[in-house]
């Protein structure tokens, strides 16, 4: 289930048990039971392999080549377009937005780009600036 997701067997677990808690699902034979009318489909993530895929689909569709994958690029983009199987037509689709802000492309885009066509400057701001506190403290010879 856990590769299935693209979470940890940990993560799993804990969601699964929180679901569990809450009464969300019921264990059964060989799996779990939706026991809520609604189950809130967006509890599923995308990992940042769906999101970096997306956007090299994206930019396979406008002729342009993919970009250099950048970690922290995607960790940013993955606090607002991770939710699985949502339809391209929806406003909270990654793919909707790009074909919103992104009509035309230069040739050569990067992550970065796309960040900043999405307007999440200041979030990959920050986690930059958290990368760079992780090596303030080390001397180096």
């Amino acid at each position: 289930m856990a590769k299935a997701v693209g979470l940890s067997r940990n993560t799993v677990t804990a969601l699964l048990n929180e679901c569990r808690q809450l009464g969300l699902i019921k264990t059964i034979e060989k799996g779990y039971e939706l026991t809520a009318g609604c189950f809130i489909n967006h509890s599923i993530r995308k990992t940042d392999a769906g999101i970096y895929k997306e956007i090299c689909d994206f930019c396979k569709v406008k002729g342009v080549a993919v970009p250099k994958r950048n970690k922290s690029a995607l960790s940013v983009l993955l606090t607002k377009y991770n939710a699985i199987d949502v339809p391209n037509t929806e406003p909270i689709s990654l793919t909707y937005q790009l074909d919103k802000r992104c009509k035309t492309l230069p040739e050569k885009v990067s992550l970065p780009y796309f960040i900043k066509a999405l307007d999440m400057q200041e979030q990959y701001r920050e986690i930059l600036e958290l990368e760079n506190e992780k090596f303030t403290g080390f001397d180096f010879i």
